[in-house]
């Protein structure tokens, strides 16, 4: 399957899903999430989940994680100037947000987190195949992105739907997840 394909079909599917449906949904991953068994991480880069797509919301998980590891950061993506790539900026109480060119929340400004010091990220998507390649918008920021960070950073997504089978257009600067979450299992590449 090819990824416009994909990304068409499974846009609409997620909006189709009702109100009762993705809470449903968000409480299944979310068990499955609390249970995963994640190392001790320090700096998370997260993102604002789009409400008007059916994005899982990740600030669940943000919210667990920082029970769990008090001490943890968490950084939000802003575009760059250059409008292709984009950058972790650290949050804080204080925070301002200005809606981007794609009507997402982004940091006004904050401090920039260097790509080798994010040992988490949730990545947004809107599907994934069964060895960890996902669908996001095809734009490209986070696989431009995940290449400026260290090997070992752990990459999760979430997903109300199961993998498809396999994307056939896979490009050499793809890079997979370690996990997905869905609502029926924990995926592990």
């Amino acid at each position: 399957m090819l990824k416009v394909n994909i990304r068409k079909d499974y846009l609409e599917k997620r909006k189709q899903l009702s109100t009762a449906e993705l809470q449903e949904k968000t409480a299944l991953i979310t068990e499955k999430f609390d249970k995963l068994n994640l190392p001790a991480k320090h700096q998370l880069l997260s993102y604002y989940p789009l409400n008007s797509q059916n994005e899982f919301d990740v600030v669940i998980p943000e919210t667990m994680l920082k029970k769990k590891s008090p001490g943890i950061s968490i950084a939000w993506p802003k575009l760059g100037i250059d409008e292709i790539t984009m950058e972790a900026i650290q949050l804080n109480k204080d925070t301002l947000f200005v809606k981007n060119r794609y009507n997402i929340l982004e940091p006004l400004d904050g401090e920039k987190v260097q790509p080798e010091l994010i040992d988490l990220i949730f990545i947004p998507l809107i599907a994934f195949d069964e060895k960890g390649y996902r669908v996001g918008y095809g734009k490209g920021y986070y696989d431009r992105y995940l290449l400026r960070c260290r090997p070992d950073l752990i990459k999760i997504g979430f997903s109300f739907f199961e993998a498809v089978g396999s994307l056939n257009d896979i490009h050499q600067f793809d890079i997979p997840l370690n996990f997905c979450i869905s609502p029926t299992r924990v995926y592990e590449f």
